[in-house]
């Protein structure tokens, strides 16, 4: 018995000093590593989302002031995140996606936009889906330069019919629901590879739209929610998708049997691809067209929106842009279509894109997820980890754009351009927008168009921009038009 009871304490001591060892080696651990960023987590479970949502550009801005320029931490919806600022920042980040980093939805998005069948996934198996995304779209006929050298008098052709239909003769239109009007009609029409008719497009803007403020919205499914709203939206582009992506199948069958080239729309692509590897189905590619058209008409139509707005307000930039369009047109026939060359030339009205981009962004950032435990700026930031990158740290700056809240074109004509990663509209590295050279076009088609045809004015100067993560102006942006 006494042997027992020695065995026992003999037993118990192993296992107490075995205990003793492993705190010792974790708290010799947690010592060593970095702190995390400074910041505050906000409230239980919402943590800071509210304030983020309401104002992101002030609410980053307060917090680099209070914290550091570089780094500091937060919650939304109880993900714990970084905030990296700056051009440091952007460079760090940009240069190690794949690496340290992968795509990351917040949840709104996920809902939205996942199938259940991705939201399944890891976020490495996540993160192989997106890369094969991307080189999907990035791949021949897609959105590579020899297929939108063929797009760009197709696209003209599209904007001259809409302007024509819905502005001619009308005193007061509003920009923005124009704006996204036009831009999804291109984006039908380019991804999907269809012409769809006025009255349906309306509709599906109506939609749409829904989508885009949902996306950005709290995740609260209940009726009179955005959310619920957006999802319900969404249900109905899923629907309308389903019916196209089956027409879409028998016309790429017809086609085939009839020894017809490939078709060259993005929706073409993704069929094929998932045919080939039988690795996607169809409910999955609709859910990545309607992401794609999110993307590739809503922000088009932001830079497009706040072109009106700024250009209308400055009658000097105004007059620098109509001269250099009109000498593109005295050297084309009549009614002959833009060219790939055409916009080449139109480097003034390039800048002056840029600068609307800067002055206003079409998006606020984007989001990742820390693939491992990395530091940066003197600060942990551990595996799961959520991480937030944003072009207001940069493209506000007075340290890289001088007098900032000023709109000037010359910035992007005059010297070297902006220092590297602090103008990032479109992103960077890896992941760097792949319709950058699609959206590009459009926007100066838009611009060769509507300087010609039209003056304007902008009717509320000071209209209000919703402060959202998609700057939205509260009125829509009334302009008065005077033909020219």
């Amino acid at each position: 018995m006494e042997a027992i009871s020695l065995s026992l304490c003999v037993a118990l001591l192993v296992v107490f000093l075995t205990l003793c060892f492993i705190f010792a080696f974790k708290s010799n651990s947690n010592n060593t590593r970095l702190p995390l960023p400074p910041g505050s987590y906000g409230w239980p479970i919402i943590g800071e989302t509210m304030k983020f949502f309401y104002n992101p550009e002030k609410f980053v801005t307060d917090r680099m002031t209070k914290y550091s320029p570089e780094i500091f931490k937060t919650k939304f919806f109880s993900e714990k995140i970084a905030v990296i600022c700056g051009p440091n920042g952007h460079k760090f980040l940009f240069s190690n996606d794949h690496k340290l980093f992968s795509q990351f939805h917040p949840k709104a998005m996920e809902k939205l936009f996942l199938s259940s069948s991705s939201r399944k996934k890891s976020h490495a198996e996540e993160g192989a889906s997106l890369d094969k995304d991307l080189k999907l779209v990035r791949g021949p006929g897609v959105f590579k330069t020899d297929a939108l050298i063929h797009y760009v008098a197709a696209m003209d052709s599209i904007i001259q019919q809409k302007i024509k239909a819905e502005l001619n003769e009308v005193e007061v239109v509003k920009a923005y629901p124009f704006s996204r009007n036009i831009t999804l009609t291109l984006a039908c029409r380019y991804f999907l590879g269809m012409e769809i008719s006025a009255e349906r497009i309306a509709r599906l803007v109506g939609y749409f739209d829904q989508v885009t403020l949902g996306m950005h919205s709290m995740p609260l499914d209940f009726l009179g929610t955005t959310f619920y709203y957006a999802c319900k939206a969404a249900d109905v582009i899923r629907k309308e998708l389903s019916g196209i992506i089956q027409e879409k199948k028998a016309e790429m069958a017809a086609a085939k049997e009839g020894g017809a080239p490939k078709a060259q729309d993005l929706l073409s692509h993704m069929i094929a691809a998932s045919c080939e590897d039988g690795s996607e189905a169809e409910a999955e590619i609709g859910d990545k067209i309607m992401g794609l058209i999110v993307a590739g008409y809503g922000t088009v139509s932001t830079a497009i929106t706040y072109f009106m707005k700024y250009v209308g307000e400055r009658p000097d930039i105004y007059h620098k842009i109509l001269s250099e369009q009109l000498e593109i047109s005295k050297g084309k026939q009549a009614g002959e279509y833009l060219s790939w060359d055409d916009m080449q030339k139109m480097k003034y009205s390039w800048a002056v894109i840029c600068e609307v981009m800067r002055f206003t962004p079409p998006v606020q950032g984007n989001f990742r997820v820390a693939l491992t435990d990395f530091t940066y700026a003197g600060y942990t930031i551990p595996k799961g980890w959520k991480v937030f990158w944003t072009v207001t740290t940069t493209q506000k700056n007075p340290e890289y754009f001088r007098e900032p809240e000023k709109f000037d074109p010359s910035r992007f004509i005059d010297g070297d351009g902006p220092p590297p990663f602090t103008y990032v509209p479109f992103g960077g590295g890896p992941r760097m927008c792949p319709g950058k050279e699609y959206s590009r076009l459009v926007v100066l088609a838009f611009v060769h168009n509507v300087v010609k045809k039209f003056k304007w004015e902008v009717l509320f100067p000071n209209e209000k921009i919703l402060g959202t993560m998609l700057p939205i102006p509260e009125k829509g942006l009334p302009i008065r038009l005077q033909a020219c």
